[in-house]
C-alpha cells in the first residue's frame, strides 16, 4: 500500500480499508521494557531515541516494533521523535554526524521489522516539536522563550530533509503545541530547500498532529481552528500537496470528540480534503519537574480508551455528512503516551468490526 495515495484517494475500494491503525505509546512501551531489566534511557534529553546509540538499544527498539505489529498495527512509527539538530547543549551528547546515523538507523530498523513481518505494513518517521528538543516540558505549554519563526523553520527543515532522504512511507510532525509552530511548519514544507526533495520523493506522505489542552485550544492557548487555518494557508490547493493528514495526538482522550468535530468541520468547509489522524494519550498528567506520571490522573484502561476512539470515529462520520457529501476522509487511529499493546489489540478488533459493518451498506 502507498500511504499517500491511500490517504488522498476518493475512490471507494472494498478491498481497501478506510481506517489504518498506528502504534501506541512507543517510548513508554520501551521504557517499560527497560524497567523489567532494571535499566533506563541513557540520556534523558534524547529519551527513547538514546536507544539508537547502542547495539543493545537497537535490539530493544526492534523488539518494541515487533510488539506493535503483533498487536495489529498497520503503521509503526520510528524511535526518532527526540532526534534533533541545533539544540543548545545537545551536541555535547551527540554530534550532527551521529544524529544523521541515528535517524538512518531508526528508519532502517522499522523497515526491517516490517519486511520480516508483513511488507504491506507501513513505516512513518516520527519527529517531535521544538519543545520536545528542549526536554523541559514546553511541548505541553508551547512556551519556547526567545525562539522565533525563522529558527523553528530551520529546526524542522533539518530533520524532515534527513528523514525523507531515507524514504519512509510517511513523516509525522507530532505534538505541535503552538500556533506559531504551525505557521513555521507550513513555511518549512513550502521551503525551496525541501520542495525539490519532496518532488523526488513524491510518494512520501506527511502528517501534522497537534497537541491540545482541552476541546478547543492548543497547549499554548491558541484556538484549534486558527491552527488549522495556518496549516491550510500553507497548503491551500484543491488537493493536499504538502500535508496529507492532519489531526490530534498526545491529548486526553476525553477531548477527542470535540477536537475532531472541529478538525472535520474545518476540512469539510474549508478544505482541502486530507486524512485525519487521532492518537490520544492515556490522559495521565506528566510531571516534568520530577520526570514521572502523576498518580490518580487520567485513564489507563485499554477498553475505555478504545471506546473513546470509536466514539471519535462516529463524530467524524456524522460531522462530515452534516457539512458535505461524498466519502468521509481516511482515518489513522492509535495511541500516544502510556497506550498499551493491549489497547492496540482491542482497537484492531473494534476497527475490523466497524469496517465489516460499513461493507454491508
Amino acid at each position: 500500500m502507498n500511504l499517500k495515495r491511500w490517504l488522498l484517494s476518493e475512490e471507494e475500494d472494498v478491498n481497501s480499508p478506510s481506517i489504518l491503525i498506528t502504534d501506541g505509546g512507543v517510548s513508554t512501551h520501551l521504557e517499560a521494557k527497560l524497567q523489567h531489566k532494571n535499566q533506563e534511557f541513557e540520556h534523558q534529553s534524547l529519551w527513547s531515541s538514546s536507544l539508537l546509540m547502542t547495539e543493545e538499544g537497537r535490539k530493544t527498539i526492534q523488539e518494541g516494533h515487533d510488539d506493535w505489529l503483533k498487536s495489529g498495527s498497520d503503521i509503526i512509527t520510528t524511535v526518532t521523535y527526540q532526534c534533533h539538530y541545533g539544540v543548545p547543549g545537545l551536541e555535547m551528547v551527540v554530534t550532527p554526524t551521529q544524529m544523521d546515523q541515528m535517524i538512518q538507523d531508526g528508519i532502517s530498523i522499522a523497515k526491517e521489522c516490517v519486511a520480516k513481518t508483513n511488507p504491506r505494513k507501513l513505516v512513518v518517521a516520527s519527529t517531535g516539536c521544538y519543545g520536545a528538543a528542549l526536554a523541559d516540558g514546553s511541548e505541553y505549554t508551547g512556551n519556547y522563550g526567545d525562539m522565533d519563526r525563522t529558527g523553528l523553520v530551520d529546526f524542522h527543515l533539518q530533520k524532515v530533509k534527513r528523514m525523507m532522504a531515507q524514504k519512509p512511507d510517511g513523516v509525522a510532525i507530532e505534538t505541535v503545541p503552538s500556533l506559531e509552530e504551525c505557521h513555521a511548519i507550513g513555511e518549512m514544507l513550502q521551503s525551496s530547500k525541501l520542495t525539490t526533495l519532496k518532488e523526488n520523493e513524491s510518494q512520501i506522505a506527511c502528517w501534522v498532529s497537534l497537541a491540545c489542552q482541552n476541546g478547543t485550544q492548543l497547549n499554548d492557548g491558541s484556538k484549534l481552528w486558527d491552527a488549522l487555518e495556518a496549516l491550510r494557508s500553507a497548503d491551500d490547493t484543491t488537493e493536499a500537496k504538502y500535508i496529507h493528514t492532519i489531526g490530534i495526538n498526545c491529548c486526553d482522550s476525553l477531548h477527542m470528540p470535540a477536537l475532531l468535530e472541529i478538525v472535520t468541520r474545518h476540512m469539510a468547509t474549508r478544505g482541502p480534503k486530507r486524512g485525519i489522524v487521532c492518537y490520544p494519550n492515556s490522559g495521565e498528567e506528566w510531571d516534568a519537574a520530577n520526570d514521572s506520571w502523576k498518580e490518580g490522573t487520567g485513564c489507563s484502561s485499554a477498553h475505555e480508551l478504545v471506546e473513546r476512539l470509536v466514539d471519535a470515529v462516529h463524530v467524524i462520520e456524522s460531522t462530515w455528512k452534516k457539512h458535505t457529501a461524498g466519502a468521509m476522509p481516511k482515518l489513522i487511529l492509535g495511541g500516544c503516551c502510556r497506550t498499551s499493546t493491549q489497547a492496540i489489540c482491542e482497537l484492531r478488533v473494534a476497527v475490523d468490526n466497524w469496517e465489516q459493518k460499513q461493507a454491508k451498506y
